[in-house]
């Protein structure tokens, strides 16, 4: 039965880091799209490109299309790991969790993308459609990790840690959407190359609140508190280490995650918004983010599996069992 086990886990494993990697993928692709301004390369037309499933390409044609060909690719991949994951740990919480949400995030970041493309949409809402589109990536990663870890000893997860530590674990996860929202508001009003200086804007400490200055200067601000934030995490977690170890893995994942954001963040400025750097801040985006959710799962107790036909094939028998 163990080996049964073992031999269906494996190819559910492969296809959450296929996953994962697609779903990379496509938030990079979207960062693509919006920085070459490739919205509209496929017309008011949607799902199809110009009313055609493979279009007369230009340049900004290939890029909207390819997207979208991505998505198309990627949505089945992500239903197969939803219901495998269902399939073989519905007794666990995290998974009655994150595969809704992988499933609903999926559909609503299609159709805010075909809303965007099919009827004009303020920034407020374009930017919504990357954090969306944060969320799923996340849901997906987490659902890989989990599958990745299950055969473990994840004893280690039931250590406790200080309420307020979870307290601002989760606040911080929180924080940081509230960041990357902002940075996509940023590149959707165009706001990105307003401050050419960094860190400071424009070599000022109190520069001008107006217009895209303002925008970008208040994008920096909050990133700013979420790096002493991190920082803050990293120190904590330090004191934590000899009994939860892999929390003070996690919070340094995150602190190189964010020390990679701020770095392709001062080379978006000093580059006038490259298009190569700009994507690297998109994906770096994707990485803070992701570790952040990783940490939130880890500063939890882990749920107890109930028992039932499939999840009690997950139960390992004692050395001594039906002997």
């Amino acid at each position: 039965m163990k080996q049964t086990r073992t031999g269906l886990i494996r190819p559910l494993r492969w296809l959450g880091v296929i996953t994962t990697v697609g779903m990379f993928c496509v938030l990079v692709m979207g960062a693509t799209v919006t920085n070459t301004k490739s919205e509209q390369g496929c017309g008011h037309s949607w799902p199809l490109c110009h009313g055609k499933f493979v279009p007369q390409f230009a340049t900004s044609v290939f890029i909207e299309w390819s997207h979208r060909a991505v998505v198309g690719l990627i949505t089945p991949l992500i239903l197969l790991l939803a219901a495998g994951a269902l399939y073989f740990y519905r007794g666990r919480l995290e998974i009655r969790i994150l595969a809704p949400v992988m499933i609903v995030f999926l559909f609503l970041q299609a159709g805010l993308g075909a809303w965007a493309v099919m009827y004009p949409q303020m920034t407020a809402i374009l930017a919504l459609h990357f954090g969306v589109s944060l969320v799923s990536f996340a849901s997906v990663l987490l659902t890989a990790v989990f599958i990745l870890e299950a055969g473990r000893e994840q004893t280690i997860r039931d250590r406790p840690v200080p309420p307020l530590f979870k307290w601002a674990v989760w606040g911080l996860a929180v924080y940081s959407y509230v960041v990357v929202y902002a940075g996509a508001y940023v590149r959707h009003s165009n706001a990105d190359d307003a401050c050419r200086t960094w860190p400071l804007c424009r070599g000022s400490v109190t520069p001008s609140l107006s217009s895209h200055v303002g925008v970008n200067t208040l994008h920096r601000l909050v990133a700013f508190f979420l790096v002493l934030g991190i920082a803050a995490i990293v120190a904590w977690s330090y004191r934590l280490r000899r009994e939860r170890p892999d929390i003070f893995r996690a919070s340094l994942l995150v602190c190189g995650a964010v020390l990679l954001q701020a770095l392709t963040g001062a080379i978006v400025v000093l580059s006038h918004v490259d298009l190569f750097s700009a994507l690297a801040h998109a994906a770096g985006a994707g990485l803070v983010f992701g570790s952040l959710c990783y940490l939130c799962m880890h500063v939890l107790p882990q749920s107890q599996p109930e028992r039932s036909p499939r999840t009690s094939l997950l139960v390992t028998q004692p050395s001594g069992a039906g002997r």
